[in-house]
């Protein structure tokens, strides 16, 4: 586990990059993504945050090495609300979408959580403690796929939780045309900080530009 900026960690990999925010309020710790493994998540309290004290976990797509270990989480500590687009919601709540979440591909059984709230639409904000988590909708490599944008001010950066934007881009799935508008969008942002699915965190902004660009036709 490291600590990326103040309050702001990468857990590890688990499947994916699993990343936490701590807000330093009553509203405890925030997950942006699961993984496949609760271990991984249990060990948090080796940085001495307390796992027990997450209260909510931002989905950014209904993948399954982002979404595995959702479900024993929700046993584990079952204050934690869940959060995810509404265009992926269906795959991430009800059984039967092995196909969709890459379940089959590898070989593992997914066990259906309940959200708190299907966000809707291109921009949803979380309001956590003093800590605004911005929703943003980014259609392409699944059709609810979200990034998330923090603005912090102490230090004074943006940092964009931005999984998988590398792809792939997947037959019957993904939508490449969206894929080249939403990264284009994430541009746009200029963000100081990338945390990346799967690539690793970015920073400064000038190597979270270069790194996005990579992708863009």
């Amino acid at each position: 586990m490291k600590e990326i900026v103040k309050n702001v960690y990468h857990v590890g990999d688990s499947g994916c990059s699993v990343f936490l925010v701590d807000t330093q309020s009553e509203y405890g710790l925030v997950l942006i993504d699961c993984g496949m493994s609760l271990d991984m998540i249990k060990d948090i309290n080796k940085q001495d945050l307390n796992p027990m004290k997450i209260q909510h976990c931002i989905i950014t797509h209904f993948h399954i090495d982002h979404i595995a270990a959702c479900a024993d989480l929700k046993q584990f500590n079952n204050k934690i609300k869940f959060y995810a687009h509404e265009l992926d919601a269906n795959a991430i709540e009800e059984p039967g979408h092995d196909r969709e979440t890459a379940a089959n591909w590898y070989g593992v059984k997914y066990t259906p959580i309940k959200l708190e709230r299907r966000l809707k639409g291109e921009l949803n904000v979380l309001k956590f403690g003093a800590l605004n988590f911005e929703c943003i909708h980014i259609p392409g490599h699944t059709p609810g796929s979200i990034a998330i944008l923090l603005k912090l001010t102490e230090p004074n950066i943006k940092v964009l939780f931005g999984q998988d934007l590398h792809g792939p881009i997947i037959p019957g799935i993904s939508d490449y045309d969206d894929y080249q508008k939403s990264l284009n969008m994430l541009l746009d942002l200029k963000a100081d900080i990338l945390c990346e699915g799967h690539y690793g965190v970015f920073q400064p902004e000038e190597k979270v530009r270069k790194y996005i660009s990579r992708y863009i036709k």
